[in-house]
């Protein structure tokens, strides 16, 4: 497992570099950007940055014909779809980190700014993440990596979408179609959770019976 993940990575490094560098840039822009309605978005970009070389490790690895080898391998199939996912939280997990040094970088350059707001950041950021991946994985592993790119695209805005649905769904609730509003925040977070499994469920049983 330790070896397949570790191939991932190695898969997207330079573009996981530029991912760094650019999420890492991004944690000093309140100290040049004072707009506090602009920092929820620059943490959801921080926190998607990382996800974006997905597509581009996927693609890597047919080039390679990694595919074909990793089946050679005595392990099982969810193993290798497992290392993926895992991949993908790492992933997540180090857009995390980075968006948390901006909002500490916020919070001792002495500017007033709105914690609910700062919260629906890291919420939209996770949930495009994560439904991102969870669309384009198995998308991907069932019609090729020719267009990773376009595949990421349509995840990306399916993301957004399904937001926007559970927000006009909750509107009764929430008084209005409220994106920023803390129970479509937890419901698209659930959301996009179940989603993740559901997606790696799937994944192994297009694995299972593609032919390499």
């Amino acid at each position: 497992m330790k070896g397949l993940i570790r191939n991932n990575f190695y898969s997207m490094e330079s573009n996981l570099m530029v991912s760094f560098i650019m999420a890492a840039a991004l944690v000093f822009s309140p100290l040049i950007i004072n707009t506090p309605t602009v920092y929820p978005m620059i943490i959801a970009v921080q926190v998607f940055l990382f996800v974006v070389n997905t597509g581009t490790a996927l693609h890597a690895d047919e080039v390679a014909k990694w595919n074909k080898f990793e089946i050679t391998l005595p392990i099982k199939r969810n193993t290798i779809v497992g290392a993926k996912y895992i991949t993908f939280a790492i992933l997540i997990f180090c857009g995390l980190f980075l968006s948390s040094c901006t909002a500490i970088c916020i919070n001792f350059s002495g500017q007033i700014w709105n914690f609910s707001s700062i919260l629906w950041g890291y919420e939209y950021g996770l949930v495009l993440s994560i439904i991102s991946v969870s669309l384009m994985y198995p998308i991907i592993l069932k019609i090729g990596t020719e267009k990773n790119e376009l595949v990421l695209i349509f995840s990306a805005f399916a993301a957004i979408g399904l937001m926007c649905l559970i927000a006009a769904v909750l509107s009764p609730l929430t008084g209005e179609m409220n994106l920023q509003h803390p129970l479509v925040g937890m419901v698209s977070i659930s959301v996009s959770l179940l989603m993740f499994i559901i997606s790696f469920v799937v994944s192994v049983s297009i694995h299972k019976n593609k032919e390499f």
